[in-house]
């Protein structure tokens, strides 16, 4: 599965890998699996036509959008039942949906409810794709009820809508704990939310009684005010490498480490990549090193990917995603997010990004 968060995490029904696979070059000619799948991803972008201030004519054409998209994912999981974009095609039939039923469409609204409620009983169904259909349809039921016709994404109102529907999820769903992580990474990091509110989400993860011990843990930690990390601050980090290498940050003392939150299905990541290959090969033998953190899911498309670009540095990769046990420890809800750490082991940067990447750790090798 390669569905992630789009906007903020906290919009993690959205998805980056539906949209960045509309523009990957292909290696090969279109299948008629491609092409049915793009008849699909075609109609996304029209689904918030209008965006923010959207007209009558806007709504209906949000209306029919909604409709037509979810019918061809409906055909397409008919007719490619084994392909590995089925929980994509899923994903975009549930935002069909949604936003049909918001825009006014009882009949979509009815048929959403209908949606959750069998695949959330389905056996056959992920954990994510359950998370993912019950939440869509919880914060559609939601926006019906309060007459909210038009819902923002990226809108505070909208993510605490998607924090409402993890609550109710955790209720109805058997991961529990990994849901219970999204909504501690948004008590974290989240963007959009006041130190109180996070401070709230926290609180109400504490007095759970769905949450198990190691969770509640989590939940004091923030409640506490410590971060676990601050720049001008040692940083504590080890793990066993992909490769099996044992890593630990407190044996690089003297080089400069390059700490690359990232992903192969996130776009930017892969954008950044020959950018951040090219301050290894320039810098590597003056003593800098990088360490990866993958948020990747599939395992071999991961090790494929390293392959094929020639990655030669070490990854850590447990399969997680946003819950990767690094990254959620970290607070981290966004990629890519990429880390300098100094000779003497101190983090001293946490956007080196871009063209400020070579010219930090050029900066940072000089120091003595």
């Amino acid at each position: 599965m390669r569905f992630k968060s789009l906007v903020t995490f906290s919009a993690v029904l959205l998805f980056t890998s539906i949209l960045f696979a509309q523009t990957e070059t292909p290696s090969a000619p279109a299948t008629s699996e491609d092409t049915a799948f793009s008849g699909i991803t075609d109609l996304f972008v029209k689904i918030r036509q209008g965006e923010n201030n959207p007209s009558e004519d806007d709504y209906k054409t949000r209306r029919e959008t909604g409709t037509e998209m979810a019918a061809k994912a409906r055909q397409f999981l008919k007719d490619y039942p084994a392909s590995k974009k089925a929980d994509d095609a899923h994903a975009l039939l549930n935002l069909g949906l949604m936003e049909a039923a918001i825009s006014g469409d009882g009949g979509a609204a009815t048929q959403l409810q209908t949606l959750a409620a069998e695949t959330v009983k389905d056996t056959k169904a992920s954990d994510d794709l359950k998370l993912h259909t019950f939440s869509v349809n919880y914060i559609a039921q939601w926006a019906i009820k309060n007459k909210k016709n038009n819902l923002d994404p990226g809108s505070a109102e909208y993510q605490k809508a998607t924090m409402e529907a993890f609550f109710a999820a955790a209720d109805a769903l058997s991961n529990k704990d990994e849901i219970f992580k999204m909504v501690l990474l948004e008590a974290k990091s989240g963007r959009g939310n006041s130190d109180e509110e996070k401070r709230g989400l926290a609180q109400r993860v504490l007095d759970n009684p769905n949450a198990s011990a190691a969770i509640k843990a989590s939940a004091k930690e923030i409640l506490s005010g410590e971060k676990p990390y601050a720049i001008g601050k040692p940083l504590d980090l080890s793990f066993t490498a992909l490769d099996g290498k044992k890593i630990n940050l407190a044996d690089m003392k003297g080089k400069v480490v390059l700490i690359d939150f990232w992903a192969t299905w996130c776009g930017p990541c892969v954008a950044e990549m020959p950018n951040v290959k090219a301050a290894y090969d320039k810098y590597h033998s003056q003593g800098f090193e990088i360490l990866g953190i993958s948020l990747d899911e599939d395992k071999d498309a991961l090790q494929k990917f390293l392959k094929k670009s020639e990655i030669p540095w070490p990854q850590y990769f447990d399969g997680k995603q946003w819950n990767n046990e690094i990254s959620f420890r970290f607070g981290i809800n966004g990629v890519p997010t990429e880390w300098l750490i100094d000779k003497k082991g101190i983090l001293r940067d946490t956007n080196a990004r871009g063209e400020m990447l070579g010219m930090r750790v050029d900066e940072l090798l000089r120091e003595k």
